[in-house]
């Protein structure tokens, strides 16, 4: 008898823990799906929060990603602006809005102006556009001289320290 009592409590046992592992697995099921649902919904696509981030700080995309901040989900969008410094934009993945832009106070790069200064002194000239690109890796900004001959000339200048690129 004692035997019997000893097997039932043990089968009781085993029912029991495997009923707490399969509710706690449905749980754990639940909690996975909400967060890829969760993660999914997202109203605008990445692109457009990088043309939102770029509308707010002109300058070249450096890195792009999902995090969740707040509990939301937010793209993370840093920008090396054409003034030279890192812009960090969060933008809520469901409306769009930038919820958080921080800019890091140091100079990462050469800006905008000082760039096309460093052209005008190999060209003298009009600049007639210019812009921050991301060329085999690194910054450049792409300078557009109309020189006093009317001829259309192109200089690439190093966004990190201002040298000339060939």
């Amino acid at each position: 008898m004692n035997m019997k009592i000893c097997s039932a409590a043990a089968l009781g046992a085993v029912i029991s823990i495997s009923s707490l592992s399969s509710a706690h697995a449905a749980v754990l099921h639940k909690e996975d799906t909400a967060k890829v649902q969760t993660h999914q919904q997202a109203s605008i696509t990445l692109s457009k929060a990088k043309t939102v981030a770029l509308k707010n700080c002109k300058g070249a995309v450096q890195s792009a990603q999902v995090k969740k901040a707040d509990g939301v989900y937010v793209y993370v969008i840093k920008v090396l602006g054409e003034d030279g410094k890192i812009h960090t934009f969060n933008i809520n993945r469901s409306s769009g809005k930038i919820v958080k832009h921080h800019v890091e106070h140091k100079q990462a790069a050469i800006t905008k102006a000082k760039a096309q200064s460093i052209a005008l002194n190999k060209c003298k000239g009009t600049v007639t556009s210019s812009a921050l690109k991301k060329e085999n890796g690194t910054y450049v900004y792409i300078i557009t001289i109309t020189a006093s001959n009317h001829t259309v000339q192109t200089i690439k200048v190093h966004a990190d320290n201002g040298s000339i690129c060939s």
